[in-house]
């Protein structure tokens, strides 16, 4: 990285490398100034030759942002030349006054942006677009200041101090706002990268021929309605600020000055007109560079939305895997050390038992298995694995596992006399059913005795699943927040199931609703598979 005393050049910054590319970059940077200068130097005032368009500090507002202060006398030798030879400023000892102040007005400014104003040269945030329009603009109020004073000192009359001041003001205000803000984004290499690939899209054509056609527009028409109509040139601007940010916009910027300049000579316009033009270039410039950069902010959060996305169904997943392997892996172990006892027993009976055993450990771990697969679907947001499915069944199923290990805990079946099929996945399906039975067996924990009620009610087209118990139920200021992930009223707990529940559910195209007490109410509802799925 090169240092210099502005500070540190940033890393995407395209490398300098040794003596002689820099004294290249200097004469390169010399040559541009001198070309630019002469090409912008159009309607000059007679006695200070201040002129409308002022592009060219921009390139030494940027040389000295990589350089650094120990390449200033490169700047001040090339505006020197640029005063004598472009400007005609006689006397060598006023050329170098002038050029002294010129070079340490864009020397400062340059300090600014690298400074405690710091602007970062991608031009992503908002922030930095203000930073360097305030900085741009406060510069050039205080250079144009010095360089009107200069030329009073050395012998220029002070009729017009104020006029030629403003326009000193304006003219390098448009021409460091339109060109400095496309020189800082050629040094970052993303943004280098991000150019190339909008040169080789197709719709830039288009663009460029609505800046040309809204150019044409605006100066076809006779001088004194020009003005009324110059809002046609935001709508290119604007539509290339929405669809390519700062990247579409600095080049469409410099296009459309460059435009302006070009039909002005052309037309012959006063330089009142000119004057009066710039004013709206710089509105029509600050207006373009912030719809850009809010265009590019609103790209940047949906790309850091979408990573927070992925890592939150990443972690989400892991969470549910961990909650949802805890019992087929805690029965696994039981059924691993039951075994043990068997071999270990004399009995027979024990005996005749083990191939059972082992058939559970097997039925144990592919329900393990099924259950990895399944909620990896559910996360990639398939439907692999739907089939039509009895959930009366399910429900049945799954009271019966309960009942077998709850204890005192009674349980009471609701299901209805036909078949009540659905489309579903049956695995995520009887994980629902498990997260909601275990969430009501936990909430009678420490109750003498308690009861669950599970029903399963069929409408016309869909399925209702209600699981009930006499616990003391959910409060109504936790009814909002219950499905939260990470959330969990219970010390143990993780917070996952009840949020992995409702995804489940709703990816199935239901709702899953929780109830407020006394008693505990969850209920969710399913689609009723059609009568051609049957």
């Amino acid at each position: 990285m090169l240092q210099s005393r502005f500070g540190s050049v940033p890393a995407s910054a395209p490398p300098v490398g040794t003596l002689r590319h820099r004294w290249l970059l200097a004469l390169a940077f010399g040559i541009a100034y001198l070309l630019l200068d002469r090409a912008s130097y159009l309607y000059p005032m007679v006695d200070f030759k201040v002129t409308p368009w002022n592009p060219q500090p921009s390139l030494a507002i940027a040389f000295l942002m990589v350089l650094g202060w120990r390449w200033l006398w490169a700047v001040l030798v090339t505006v020197v030349v640029a005063e004598m030879t472009i400007r005609d400023v006689a006397s060598p000892v006023a050329a170098l006054l002038i050029a002294l102040v010129l070079s340490l007005g864009y020397a400062a400014i340059a300090v600014m942006l690298q400074g405690r104003l710091h602007v970062a040269v991608s031009l992503r945030h908002r922030s930095d677009v203000l930073r360097l329009f305030a900085v741009v603009a406060g510069g050039c109020l205080l250079i144009g200041g010095a360089y009107v004073a200069a030329v009073v000192l050395l012998g220029g009359t002070s009729s017009g101090m104020a006029a030629a001041w403003l326009r000193f003001w304006i003219g390098d205000t448009v021409g460091i706002v339109v060109s400095l803000p496309l020189i800082l984004m050629m040094l970052d290499a993303s943004r280098r990268a991000q150019i190339a690939r909008l040169l080789r899209n197709p719709e830039v054509l288009l663009q460029l021929g609505a800046i040309l056609a809204s150019l044409w527009f605006v100066f076809a028409l006779p001088v004194a309605q020009r003005f009324n109509y110059f809002y046609v040139l935001f709508l290119p601007l604007v539509w290339i600020a929405a669809r390519h940010g700062m990247a579409g916009t600095a080049p469409a910027m410099i296009l459309l000055q460059v435009g302006v300049i070009i039909v002005m000579e052309a037309s012959g316009i006063s330089s009142l007109g000119v004057f009066e033009l710039q004013a709206l270039l710089l509105a029509l410039a600050m207006t373009g560079f912030f719809v850009a950069v809010t265009v590019d902010e609103r790209q940047r959060i949906s790309d850091d939305l979408r990573r927070t996305l992925k890592l939150a169904a990443a972690g989400e997943m892991a969470a549910a895997i961990t909650h949802e392997l805890n019992q087929p892996l805690t029965a696994l172990n039981n059924y691993a050390r039951a075994c043990r006892l068997i071999l270990q027993s004399d009995s027979p009976a024990a005996h005749a038992s083990l191939p059972d055993t082992l058939d559970r450990i097997s039925a144990e771990a592919r329900r393990a298995g099924d259950v990895i697969r399944r909620l990896r679907d559910l996360f990639k947001g398939g439907v692999e694995g739907r089939e039509p499915v009895d959930v009366g069944a399910v429900a049945a199923a799954m009271v019966d596992a309960f009942r077998s290990h709850a204890g005192r805990i009674h349980f009471r079946l609701d299901v209805p006399a036909e078949p009540a099929p659905a489309l579903a996945d049956r695995v995520q399906i009887e994980l629902v059913l498990r997260n909601l039975l275990q969430n009501a067996v936990d909430a009678l924990a420490g109750m003498p005795d308690g009861t669950i009620v599970v029903r399963v009610g069929a409408g016309e087209d869909r399925l209702r699943v209600e699981v009930e118990d006499t616990g003391p139920g959910i409060e109504q200021s936790r009814v909002l927040t219950v499905f939260e992930p990470f959330a969990s009223d219970k010390a143990s707990g993780m917070g996952v199931g009840l949020p992995m529940s409702r995804a489940i559910v709703e990816s199935h195209g239901g709702q899953l609703i929780a109830e407020p007490g006394p008693g505990g109410r969850v209920h969710f509802t399913l689609p009723r598979m059609k009568a051609e799925h049957g």
